[in-house]
């Protein structure tokens, strides 16, 4: 590939970012819009940790929330689900958000969300309690539970 062709492909690679840019501020409502840094995060912190209880699994939860969603819900929502791990004996170790990302297809018909991951121990036959939780949360687009290695 010559000079010119490598100097044209990179500058239709900018004008195609750009313009993905610009759709998806246009898609995000102007007073709804989420930044990562305002979103308050609690984690516990090394000198509280506690021990998981008895039969507890090392667990990880990833749910995907609206990108529209304003920053207080989102704050409401993640104190909400870390509540319900607390409420039954779970001990919830990090909590990590992630910036609006574009979605590789629509989902309930939104186009960019958020990332939240939960990592926590909670006894196995809590696990589908809290599933149904997150089923019934409509803020909720998708969400997963997996086991993870202690």
């Amino acid at each position: 590939m010559s000079e010119t062709e490598q100097m044209a492909t990179e500058t239709v690679d900018e004008i195609e970012e750009a313009q993905t840019a610009t759709a998806v501020q246009e898609q995000i409502p102007e007073e709804s819009k989420v930044e990562a840094a305002e979103v308050e995060v609690t984690e516990v912190s090394p000198e509280r940790k506690k021990e998981p209880p008895k039969e507890a699994r090392n667990y990880e939860l990833i749910f995907l929330v609206d990108a529209g969603l304003p920053k207080e819900e989102m704050n409401a929502l993640i104190e909400k689900i870390q509540n319900f791990l607390e409420q039954r004996e779970g001990l919830v170790d990090n909590i990590r958000v992630s910036d609006v990302r574009r979605l590789a297809y629509e989902i309930k018909k939104r186009s960019h969300g958020i990332y939240v991951v939960f990592n926590f121990w909670l006894k196995p036959n809590l696990i589908t309690e809290l599933e149904r939780l997150l089923r019934l949360e409509e803020r909720v687009l998708r969400h997963m539970v997996i086991k993870t290695q202690a």
